[in-house]
């Protein structure tokens, strides 16, 4: 298959190019950006899209104006409109503490994101139109991997560069180095060397000429094109494993501003793996980056939703993971309060009414005359907020209230009690949390907790009389 072929059917594949995108082409002058440049000159009328290119000078090459020059050439030799951005590199990178490699990845994708902003501000189109398209090819993909692996990485990073993030596509992943000098070398394009690929200080350098050059020579002359293809099947694995984990999330977590809650037994329930993934993509949705989260906080994560009892662990970012009897909650130390988080949820699980605001309750006193009380008692209501009560037995006034001390229930027909505490411990709610619910009562005799469990003093029987019924309404 030509080279143009294998290309086009890569960018169909991915969905890299619609009618009518504005693709900015970053032009390095190197062999890789000047052959995708000459493919994505073909392609324009077939894909319909605009094309333009991007230049970064480092400002570390002497010959580096002389890749700039080359490139403005080649873009006004074909029409195209090419911006060149002059970076310090160097300086840059010291200023933050980086090495110059990073820094330079970091300025160009700072710039083209400049210019794509000021390209649609010409425009005046949908953002989502304007793309970025990188030179990477199977040869970056390997060096990627292998470096990713080196460096301890998950599945994510064993996937490799992905042919399109954001706004950054990269058509050229199903390409070899081989391929695209075989390309230019066909339709006798030149372009330019740059020496710092053969300096061996940069970490892919290394890679590049020590490891990757070995294993082709003296293991297999495609292990390049091999590490590049597996990369690709584990981006496939990690998405379908990603869209699992969404699912497994939806069953086991719930969120809200700054923090996420899982419920233990759900996600101790889901296979090992699972159970990793979803704690990671629960810190991917308070986190803006999970560049300082590894594998060993995830592995002091669940070693806390595991252990007997309570506890709470800090993780970097000012992330911290507490886990409280049933609940396990990631949250920002800086967000919502990790008490009023825990309680809310905790109290909503169990259907228990809290806050500030008395509920609404609707009375209805129920006529039995004429009636069997056998039939009447097999129509007791069996829902949280509506209960029937033996409305003689209640001493009014009665009142709904938050617990105070010596708050006690009924528990069986011999009137047994139970502390209202002792309810709550059974109920594994936090003591802090237990002065949020609303109950009626009558005096310090606890009639019923909505959502709850009622005393059985004031239960409906076969001697009752008169039964009053109560339900909890919404106020909206």
């Amino acid at each position: 298959m030509s080279v143009e072929k294998k290309v086009r059917a890569f960018i169909k594949e991915q969905k890299l190019i619609e009618k009518g995108d504005r693709i900015l082409l970053g032009l390095s002058g190197g062999a890789d950006s000047v052959c995708l440049f000459y493919l994505l000159l073909g392609f324009r009328e077939e894909f319909d899209f605009e094309l333009r290119a991007v230049h970064v000078h480092h400002g570390i090459r002497p010959e580096a104006e002389e890749d700039a020059a080359y490139v403005v050439g080649l873009c006004e030799k074909e029409g195209i409109r090419c911006l060149v951005f002059r970076e310090d590199v160097p300086v840059w990178a010291k200023e933050r503490g980086l090495g110059e490699e990073e820094a330079g990845r970091m300025l160009r994708y700072m710039d083209f994101e400049t210019c794509l902003k000021s390209w649609q501000e010409e425009n005046g189109e949908e953002f989502f139109r304007f793309k970025a398209a990188t030179a990477h090819h199977e040869n970056d993909q390997a060096e990627t991997v292998l470096f990713q692996l080196f460096r301890g990485c998950g599945l994510a990073g064993l996937r490799g560069i992905l042919p399109k993030r954001d706004r950054i596509i990269r058509p050229l992943l199903c390409l070899s180095r081989k391929e695209i000098e075989q390309f230019l070398s066909d339709r006798g394009a030149t372009w330019r060397e740059d020496e710092t690929n053969q300096a061996e200080e940069y970490s892919r350098n290394k890679i590049r000429h020590r490891i990757l050059s070995y294993a082709e020579q003296e293991l297999n002359l495609d292990a390049t094109g091999h590490i590049a293809k597996t990369a690709a099947i584990l981006r496939e694995a990690e998405g379908y494993i990603r869209r699992q984990v969404k699912e497994a999330y939806g069953r086991t977590a719930k969120e809200g501003e700054g923090f996420v809650a899982f419920d233990i037994s759900a996600l101790l329930g889901e296979d090992i793996f699972v159970r990793r993934q979803l704690i990671l993509y629960g810190l991917e949705r308070i986190l803006t980056a999970r560049k300082d989260i590894g594998a060993v906080h995830v592995k002091d994560v669940l070693r806390l939703a595991e252990k007997q009892g309570n506890g709470e662990i800090s993780l970097p970012a000012k992330i911290k993971a507490r886990k409280s009897y049933r609940k396990l909650v990631l949250y920002l130390e800086n967000g919502k309060d990790a008490d009023r988080v825990l309680s809310e949820i905790l109290l909503e699980d169990k259907g228990f009414l809290y806050g500030e605001e008395a509920p609404v309750a609707e009375t209805l006193r129920i006529d039995l005359a004429g009636g069997e009380i056998s039939e009447i008692l097999q129509c007791i209501p069996q829902k949280a907020y509506t209960k029937w009560f033996d409305c003689d037995k209640i001493k009014m006034p009665f009142s709904f209230r938050h617990p105070e001390n010596g708050d006690y229930l009924t528990i069986d027909e011999r009137m047994n009690r139970k502390s209202f505490r002792r309810y709550m411990i059974e109920e594994k709610v936090p003591a802090s949390y237990r002065n949020r619910i609303w109950l009626l009562a009558a005096g310090s005799h606890v009639i019923w907790v909505p959502g709850g469990r009622m005393s059985s003093y004031y239960k409906v029987t076969a001697q009752t009389k008169n039964i009053l019924q109560m339900k909890i309404e919404s106020k909206e």
